[in-house]
């Protein structure tokens, strides 16, 4: 293995030993890293318990967050399912497990998304317990240091950006982004993608006019970032025929350039326009070339070569469910766990969740990123002058 990786995961894991951590009401002992962390359901155990990672979607106490990725790891038990109690060492083990991410890619997110909200990523067993460092979090209750929730990822301006694919604008004087998703959105993205769809037809409503009640809760069996998609949204989805439809960086680019038109005069910044643009580089790395498409000779927006990108029912299905895809179990290297996904190449086939075959690195990162880049500024210039 190399040394980097011990490096950087031996640090990742002292930043957080596996010791009890103490909430305002109580304490709570951490299981152990591998075990998929359980959370409680109205009609009693949770239906996937003791399945590896099998999706259950978030329930009532539940914390969720602006951010799909987090989402779907939580609602898969890569992290705690209530989305409670995470640390760094919780989080960083979360992202290699569920997208492979290298050990410095999950260290940069990871602290990153720490010290943006203002949290420290440093837990130091005991001592950070102590009041003295204890932080209070918007519903009034208290965490140690080094220990964050889902919800305040989407502390406004920090990690979380206006102009997001599926989520409102934050309104004006609130702290946190929206968490619920604007499943009306979902199939615009369809619309962004070159070549057409087929099937895809365009659909007209609303953009950011901010008629919604500002979301003070953390709880989404009150407010919900998980949603039952759309009718057409669903037809995408689970349509065998469109998993050879295939979403690149020049696909997202155009996604990206058309919610900057939505939110005019806005501009999004440098950092979060940078940082909206990672956030699917990271997705495309994650799930390029995962699928071979049964129908080839579709080529690239700008005509060179065979198109390569990802699964257009897997994007969709993330954003909108924040759920992983799931894959013809003969085609897996990972554990079978057979599961009721929407996502099914053949109806007559079983499936398994998907899982990482590769390593997406940070350089990975930067570079599809700089191609979303160019596509979404060419986008914006052209639509600045009709």
């Amino acid at each position: 293995m190399p040394s980097e990786t011990l490096t950087i995961d031996n640090f990742a894991n002292s930043l957080s030993a596996p010791s009890p951590i103490v909430s305002a009401t109580s304490t709570v002992f951490p299981l152990p890293a591998d075990h998929p962390p359980m959370h409680e359901h109205s009609g009693g155990t949770c239906p996937v318990t003791g399945k590896t990672h099998a999706y259950c979607p978030p329930q009532k106490g539940d914390i969720r967050s602006v951010c799909p990725a987090l989402n779907t790891m939580a609602n898969h038990g890569f992290i705690p399912r209530d989305g409670r109690n995470l640390t760094f060492s919780i989080l960083f083990r979360g992202l290699k497990a569920c997208y492979g991410l290298s050990s410095t890619l999950a260290t940069v997110l990871v602290t990153g998304g720490f010290l943006a909200i203002g949290r420290s990523p440093i837990r130091i067993p005991f001592i950070s317990d102590l009041s003295l460092f204890r932080v209070q979090n918007p519903d009034g209750s208290i965490s140690p240091s080094g220990v964050i929730d889902l919800y305040l990822i989407g502390l406004h301006g920090r990690v979380e950006h206006d102009a997001s694919l599926v989520h409102r604008n934050t309104p004006d004087g609130e702290k946190y982004g929206p968490i619920k998703i604007k499943e009306e959105w979902v199939p615009k993205l369809v619309g962004d993608i070159e070549p057409r769809v087929d099937g895809y037809s365009p659909q007209y409503s609303d953009t950011d006019t901010l008629d919604v009640t500002p979301d003070h809760k953390r709880d989404p069996s009150a407010v919900s970032s998980s949603s039952e998609s759309s009718s057409s949204t669903k037809t995408f989805i689970n349509s065998p025929e469109y998993l050879s439809t295939l979403v690149d960086e020049a696909d997202v680019g155009r996604m990206r350039a058309r919610r900057q038109h939505d939110i005019l005069p806005k501009q999004l910044d440098g950092l979060h326009a940078e940082i909206a643009r990672g956030e699917m580089s990271i997705i495309l790395g994650v799930w390029n070339s995962q699928y071979q498409p049964k129908h080839k000779g579709k080529r690239n927006s700008d005509g060179n070569g065979e198109k390569q990108g990802i699964p257009l029912p897997w994007l969709l299905q993330w954003l909108s469910e924040e759920r992983l895809p799931e894959v013809p179990v003969s085609s897996s290297n990972t554990e079978t766990e057979v599961s009721d996904g929407t996502t099914t190449p053949s109806k007559s086939q079983k499936t398994t969740i998907w899982r990482p075959n590769h390593k997406q690195t940070l350089r990975d990162v930067v570079s599809r990123s700089q191609r979303i880049r160019k596509v979404a500024e060419a986008a914006e210039s052209q639509a600045a002058k009709l």
